[in-house]
């Protein structure tokens, strides 16, 4: 086993991530942790950022707006339109 830096949590279960290691992976005060328990340890990732439930939401209507044009379209006319080709080729 590999022994790194040794930290002590404080009362409430607090630990102090040390400098070096901080800006080694540009750790700072608006980076989101992604800590994942494996074993009987915790791994502890940065993360780029979150995106939220309505940020999800929102980005998948906006997809959807997107890609409405063919399925905004009356059916009945796509039907017709393709009638007529299949018809064409026939002749």
């Amino acid at each position: 086993m590999t022994i790194g830096t040794i930290v002590k949590p404080n009362q409430k279960g607090q630990i102090v991530i040390p400098k070096e290691y901080r800006d080694e992976l540009a750790i700072d005060s608006s980076m989101f942790l992604n800590l994942v328990m494996r074993g009987k340890g915790i791994y502890i990732y940065p993360i780029a950022g979150v995106v939220s439930k309505a940020d999800s939401e929102s980005s998948y209507l906006n997809v959807l707006k997107k890609t409405q044009g063919k399925w905004n379209e009356n059916w009945e006319d796509i039907r017709k339109k393709r009638r007529r080709i299949e018809l064409s080729a026939y002749e």
